[in-house]
């Protein structure tokens, strides 16, 4: 029986397998070097828009290296009913893209002097509360500019429906508002389909989880070595995660919504006016536009915020992309005409 290779053809494989090896121990070292840079120039605040940097550098990001409103002790205080609410006072926070002073009182966080009249209350997360501008950059501050009327910002980092309604109940400012605006979120799901406050002893387990927990040297191995994953694999792919994530079907969110919202009977003589934002790109199938079927208080409304409206590693809106929603929340409500 003749031999499948013949030795000729045996050197030749024998080459090319070398020749693979060499080029995939190059390009192995070339992905680790590449990672390293994305990661000092991110420590240096230099986030450069290059092919293969970009992505790895919002990866670090988004998966450890940016500082978490919510996680800062001096920016938060224990509650029973909500895990946590908003530090009164001043709160610095920053992060690569953005350095911005936070100011809350009771009724939220600073949007500007109160006129007189009827006021309209602002609830969401950390889209509506303003992660990455400051107090009169954020949409309820522009939109009180727009009306001249009060708007009280009680957005908060992180929340969902369900505790973002409990603190409207709690603020003390329902009695001065005739209008609610919600901003819901993908996020908010898990929060509505339980539809319960939780009891203050999960509360404050949760609430010491999140202010006192630091990345262990082993979580923060673990989070490098895949990044190294992520750098080796990605100019040899298209991130799909934008994709999944615009196709998502709003019903069983819109499901969800409307079981926490006919909870509240405070809200049946308010006009509630509802949006979303999960982030650049992440668009929902499905949602609604117009007067809610089931509750006739309720509007759906549709807001569209393009790339340049968003920080580039963050995905929070910068402060045009909170001033083009306030132009298109105050388009909304018809205040104009």
């Amino acid at each position: 029986m003749r031999p499948l290779l013949n030795s000729t053809n045996r050197k030749r494989l024998a080459h090319a397998l070398g020749f693979a090896l060499i080029a995939l121990t190059f390009y192995a070292m070339l992905s680790a070097l590449v990672l390293l840079a994305s990661f000092v120039l991110l420590q240096k605040g230099i986030t450069p828009e290059l092919p293969w940097v970009s992505p790895i550098q919002k990866y670090i990001y988004m998966k450890g290296a940016r500082s978490l409103w919510q996680h800062k002790s001096d920016c938060v205080d224990f509650d029973a009913d909500v895990i946590y609410k908003p530090k009164l006072g001043a709160c610095q926070f920053d992060n690569v893209e953005f350095r911005t002073t936070l100011n809350f009182s009771m009724e939220g966080r600073f949007t500007g002097n109160k006129p007189a009249g009827k006021g309209i209350a602002v609830i969401g997360d950390s889209h509506t509360m303003g992660w990455g501008v400051q107090d009169e950059e954020a949409y309820a501050a522009e939109l009180q500019r727009l009306t001249s009327r009060p708007v009280f910002n009680l957005g908060v980092a992180s929340y969902g429906t369900v505790r973002e309604l409990e603190r409207l109940e709690k603020s003390g400012v329902l009695d001065r508002v005739d209008t609610v605006i919600l901003q819901y979120c993908a996020d908010d799901l898990k929060e509505n389909q339980a539809n319960r406050i939780n009891s203050a002893a999960e509360n404050r387990k949760k609430f010491n989880t999140i202010t006192t927990g630091k990345m262990s040297k082993t979580r923060l191995l673990r989070m490098f070595v895949k990044a190294y994953g992520y750098a080796f694999s990605s100019p040899f792919k298209r991130t799909k995660t934008t994709v999944a994530q615009a196709s998502e079907d709003f019903m069983p969110h819109y499901q969800a919504l409307i079981a926490v919202l006919e909870k509240h009977a405070s809200l049946k003589n308010k006009r509630v006016l509802i949006f979303y934002n999960n982030g650049h790109g992440q668009r929902f199938r499905s949602f609604p536009i117009g007067r809610d079927t089931s509750l006739p208080n309720v509007e759906f409304v549709n807001i569209s915020i393009d790339s340049s409206g968003y920080y580039r590693l963050d995905d929070h809106m910068t402060p045009a992309g909170q001033k083009a929603t306030a132009q298109q929340l105050f388009k909304a409500l018809g205040e104009h005409r």
